[in-house]
């Protein structure tokens, strides 16, 4: 069976937030939002969308539907 450790999540979760986290940031900006009122809704927002992946993708980690090979 093939299936994902957690520090796969979570690692995968961090990098895909870090780059979710400087494109929220930008659109904010470009968007008018002052550099530094930018930040703080950029860093909740993500934070919560973060723990809410991470949660997500190891629920999807337990199914086995999709998933070829095994170990």
């Amino acid at each position: 069976m093939i299936y994902e450790t957690r520090m796969r999540s979570l690692v995968k979760t961090v990098i895909y937030r870090l780059w979710v986290i400087i494109t929220t940031y930008a659109m904010l900006v470009v968007t008018g939002q002052d550099m530094a009122d930018a930040i703080w809704p950029t860093v909740v927002i993500n934070l919560v969308w973060m723990t809410s992946f991470y949660l997500y993708d190891r629920l999807w980690a337990r199914i086995e539907w999709g998933r070829i090979g095994t170990r």
